[in-house]
């Protein structure tokens, strides 16, 4: 005796259904697109993409900074800047005898010139 088989009516496998066309939520955009899955609010031009990421970079920027730790981290930091400010203001009085910062203050011949016959006469 072999395994039991049952024949029953043959249905076809449900496929997943194209969601219809729809429009672009971004203002100013507004072009109808094919979502490629369920969720897709906003249409894939690259102009679209970008302004998108930057509407939500701004948007999560702002709602970071309504929290308390980050307000007063901030304000920290704007009263250090502001003292360092008034410290290198009071340092330069006379910014064109100032010395140079950066590059400009590593010295650019380390060794010593001299004109004429002394150098090419090395002791």
């Amino acid at each position: 005796m072999g395994a039991h088989h049952v024949k029953g009516k043959r249905r076809r496998l449900a496929r997943g259904r194209r969601p219809r066309a729809r429009r672009c939520l971004r203002k100013g955009c507004e072009r109808q697109y094919q979502p490629r899955c369920w969720n897709q609010r906003y249409c894939q031009e690259p102009e679209c993409r970008r302004q998108v990421r930057r509407w939500q970079a701004a948007r999560r920027q702002a709602k970071h900074r309504q929290a308390a730790e980050v307000k007063a981290r901030h304000a920290q930091a704007e009263r250090e800047r502001r003292e360092q400010a008034k410290a290198a203001s009071q340092a330069v009085e006379h910014p064109e005898v100032a010395p140079a910062r950066g590059h400009a203050a590593e010295a650019f011949f380390p060794l010593p010139y001299v004109i004429g016959r002394a150098a090419t006469n090395r002791p």
